[in-house]
């Protein structure tokens, strides 16, 4: 019983698991150029509704969330808590910057929250 018991906690661990996402840019940009990877920002309120879809619907995606842990360091920033530091500019949210970390140069910049499948083709697609 108690392997079992523990079989399934690992299992719950491993579907409850998302993006990893960090709340300081600066820790993100260091931690992405050590582990040599791209950042993806994403700028976002609490109450933003397109926003809480991504957070609730796309990012539980299996496979966003293994490509993405993969290849980015991921960040979320508030525009309002944040609004002092943000790196770029935007026109609305949810806002997904990919820059390389070393000179934030951006990559590429989507705008506006989308469904699995397309949110998948972006974050490939990003050089």
């Amino acid at each position: 019983m108690k392997l079992l018991t523990t079989i399934l906690f690992f299992t719950v661990s491993l579907f409850a698991a998302g993006i990893n996402f960090e709340k300081d840019l600066n820790i993100a940009k260091q931690k992405a150029i050590k582990e040599n990877k791209k950042l993806m920002i994403m700028y976002s309120t609490p109450t933003c509704p397109e926003c809480n879809y991504m957070k609730k619907k796309v990012f539980k995606d299996k496979e966003i969330i293994s490509y993405t842990n993969d290849n980015y360091v991921s960040v979320i920033m508030d525009i309002k808590k944040d609004k002092e530091i943000l790196p770029y500019k935007f026109i609305g949210i949810p806002t997904f910057y990919f820059a390389d970390p070393k000179d934030m140069k951006l990559l590429s910049k989507k705008i506006g929250g989308t469904r699995e499948a397309q949110f998948l083709d972006i974050i490939k697609q990003v050089k």
